[in-house]
């Protein structure tokens, strides 16, 4: 079953689906695989624990976790940019072009995302892109813009 989130939408996540509500007889080791099957568990508990957070993210905000729960927090946030997707049918509405990726390409940027690897990359970078290598490359020429002679960068 696959359920909708408003929330999602308001914060320019799409497809706007809610992975914690949705749910697939199709997600069986037998079926995807044992990596997918594990890496999917691994991305649904990273985003359960974030949104168990969000309550108090947003009384005290993200700088009263401790530093673990930050992190968490960080990494939960660039999994859910690097979960959106352009759609080849909203290209002449957005200005995107459409992407497909493989879902092994999927699997090894949770992973990697997950494990840290893209920690000091700017969320906007993860956002509806195509795969984590399109995303190093535009995280890399970010990275190029606030590094060039002139340029402004916080302190």
């Amino acid at each position: 079953m696959v359920v909708l989130s408003r929330q999602l939408a308001a914060e320019g996540i799409y497809p706007a689906i809610d992975p914690l509500k949705t749910t697939s007889s199709l997600l069986d080791p037998a079926t995807v695989g044992a990596e997918h099957a594990r890496t999917a568990g691994a991305v649904r508990e990273l985003l359960e624990h974030y949104d168990e957070l969000r309550d108090v993210i947003a009384l005290l905000g993200v700088e009263e976790l401790g530093r673990e729960e930050q992190l968490m927090v960080a990494r939960a946030r660039r999994l859910q940019r690097f979960l959106t997707q352009p759609f080849f049918v909203a290209a002449a509405y957005t200005g995107m072009e459409g992407r497909n990726v493989p879902i092994a390409d999927t699997i090894a940027g949770c992973k990697a995302i997950i494990a840290g690897e893209c920690d000091d990359w700017d969320e906007g970078s993860l956002y509806m892109i195509g795969d984590l290598d399109e995303a190093r490359a535009r995280e890399d020429a970010h990275r190029s813009r606030n590094s060039a002679p002139g340029s402004r960068t916080a302190a």
